[in-house]
């Protein structure tokens, strides 16, 4: 049993399971439900928090549903408050790993995408891209250059309120952006 407290929201309560064959059959019995599958709440110290009794992460992880993913992108994204330091855009099951060194950003992207994405190993490389990547620049980095050490050139960056921008035509298997 879930107790909500008064100043939280309940966006999505939980649908009772319903037969699914024969289709004759396959209809809501209970097509509404008190039962929250995810409470926010917005404390007084200016926190955010977001529960989800549900079970969406194991969900999504059995099923791969993009609705599963983008529930909890966007919950995340809500509860840090769009702050995340790196937005990357593109096609394909991208992995990134951000890490600075004294006045540079590192900047590991891996391509997970496969014909098995979801079974392992991967027996297939395929590319990926091209992505737009957005970088928040800390402190003494100034985001003026960009090189792409797997694919050995650099590229152009933009900067702009205190983010760097830049395109990485391909991934195959993986590269690493140097921000500097």
């Amino acid at each position: 049993m879930v107790h909500v407290e008064k100043t939280a929201q309940v966006p999505v309560t939980f649908v009772p399971p319903f037969p699914i064959y024969p289709p004759e059959t396959a209809w809501m019995r209970h097509p509404t439900s008190s039962v929250p599958a995810l409470v926010l709440n917005e404390p007084s110290v200016g926190s955010r928090v977001a529960y989800l009794p549900a079970d969406i992460d194991r969900c999504f992880g059995r099923d791969n549903l993009p609705d599963h993913a983008d529930l909890l992108a966007n919950l995340v994204q809500w509860v840090a408050r769009e702050s995340s330091p790196l937005k990357v855009e593109g096609p394909g099951l991208i992995d990134c790993h951000l890490y600075r060194q004294e006045d540079r950003l590192i900047l590991h992207v891996v391509s997970l995408t496969s014909a098995g994405t979801w079974r392992a190993p991967i027996h297939e490389l395929i590319p990926v891209g091209p992505l737009t990547i957005r970088v928040k620049l800390p402190e003494r980095v100034r985001g003026r250059a960009v090189w792409l050490l797997v694919a050995e050139n650099d590229i152009r960056s933009a900067t702009e309120d205190g983010w760097v921008c830049f395109d990485v035509p391909l991934v195959t298997d993986h590269e690493v952006a140097v921000i500097s």
